[in-house]
């Protein structure tokens, strides 16, 4: 089914989470990411997620199928681990049709960043656009009764057009509900796992904490001039205690509060600019509001003259 619906078949990468590839859907010459995993609960689980989420912010699903061998070209023969093998007669393999994304990630994007200039007014500006995006997907995902898990900056995609960024890789992704419940501990990339997640009894805020560090990450070698509201938001996502972190939706509240007072320094300076450069249009504004004040006035005189011809009478 593979080959024969698709064409071209570009290989991607390969790594714990399976191989991905790009590829043309022939009937609408479409091009889609296609991920080839072991067919397992996990892979099952993944899926099911995938087709439950539908946002601007995490990677879309469109189809899923089961084939009995594992596609592969001259690059990608060899790759991922022994574990994976296709030896196995009665192994079978899921594919995963879902959206096509840049193949760079976050993870490439920081460290593209920290190669640059300490004076990059800009990265404070894009990392908080950045996380408000990432933000907006978890809580999304919360919404649905999901834990990623997974969370870290290789598992964010950039969307083909440069300007989302897609929350992807659900391999590790779990159901949460109103109470903590016994888990598989030590789930997750180790370096992004909250101390809870070494047990067995812990909820969506792993989900957080995981965040705070990527926040960390982004902001690293950035002077915005609102260091400490961001570190304060920061602070209380990396908090130990669970129950003390801030939800997905109190989160975005904050960055988007944060948002607002990063942009107003920016219009003035854009105000003053169009003034520097137009001073016609400033005289233009400036007679419009004398000429709304004085009809103002006037309305106000004209208001008193009744009153006061009310009282005569």
């Amino acid at each position: 089914m593979f080959t024969s619906d698709f064409d071209p078949i570009e290989y991607l990468g390969s790594g714990g989470y399976g191989w991905v590839y790009k590829a043309r859907r022939k009937l609408e010459e479409k091009y889609y990411a296609v991920k080839i995993v072991r067919s397992d609960k996990k892979a099952f689980r993944e899926v099911g997620t995938l087709s439950d989420l539908l946002h601007h912010n995490v990677i879309r699903y469109f189809n899923c199928w089961i084939e009995d061998t594992r596609y592969q070209d001259d690059i990608s023969a060899g790759s991922y681990s022994d574990t994976q093998s296709t030896d196995d007669p009665s192994v079978k393999f899921l594919y995963i049709q879902m959206e096509l994304c840049k193949t760079k990630t976050l993870k490439e994007w920081i460290q593209e960043k920290n190669t640059q200039s300490l004076q990059d007014t800009k990265r404070g500006q894009e990392s908080l656009t950045i996380a408000q995006q990432i933000v907006s997907g978890v809580e999304y995902i919360h919404s649905k009764g999901h834990i990623h898990r997974d969370l870290k900056p290789e598992n964010i995609l950039f969307g083909l057009d440069d300007k989302e960024v897609k929350i992807g890789d659900f391999g590790l992704v779990t159901r949460d509900d109103d109470a903590l419940m016994d888990r598989t501990e030590n789930r997750g990339t180790r370096s992004y796992m909250a101390p809870e997640q070494v047990g067995k009894t812990y909820d969506r805020k792993v989900d957080i904490f995981a965040l705070g560090l990527i926040y960390l990450e982004l902001l690293w070698k950035v002077s915005s001039g609102h260091e400490r509201g961001e570190n304060l938001i920061i602070k209380k996502m990396l908090h130990e205690k669970p129950e003390d972190r801030p939800e997905a939706s109190e989160l975005k509240a904050q960055l988007d509060k944060l948002a607002q007072t990063e942009n107003e320094p920016q219009k003035r300076a854009t105000l003053q600019l169009a003034a520097h450069q137009s001073p016609l249009l400033l005289l233009r504004v400036g007679r419009r509001l004398a000429q709304s004040e004085s009809a103002e006035r006037e309305t106000h005189n004209d208001s008193l003259e009744t009153t006061e011809n009310i009282s005569e009478q």
